[in-house]
């Protein structure tokens, strides 16, 4: 059991840390740190979705972000960034397999919506 310890202990400092930061700051300060902080990232290639326009899948200290360019109308190119936070690998993994065989916008409802961050 002590090699999950290493593992678990710094993930749970990392989101007592994250979860502090997240309530003393704005969403885009937090959108910010993500970018200029992440170990590993990953994109979701979203075609024909009325919906999103990108979806990126940062990890920092293995804890798991989503920043979703959700279209603002239906001509929106670029989308409105948002982020959503705690989203683990097996879960950002299920919604690109739901998306990929169905539809993006049902599985960002099913594996992402619920996660937003707690910020302002």
């Amino acid at each position: 059991m002590k090699p999950y310890k290493f593992i678990l202990i710094p993930s749970l400092v990392f989101c007592f840390k994250f979860s502090a930061f997240a309530q003393q700051v704005s969403c885009s300060e937090l959108y910010e740190y993500v970018l200029d902080n992440y170990d590993h990232k990953k994109n979701a290639s979203i075609l024909q979705s009325s919906m999103l326009v990108k979806v990126s899948y940062y990890e920092i200290d293995d804890s798991g972000v989503v920043v979703a360019h959700i279209k603002q109308n239906d001509w929106d190119l670029t989308g409105k960034p948002y982020i959503f936070c705690g989203i683990s690998r097996l879960r950002w993994n299920s919604f690109t397999n739901a998306g990929i065989f169905g539809s993006w916008g049902e599985a960002f409802h099913d594996y992402i919506m619920d996660y937003t961050c707690d910020c302002y």
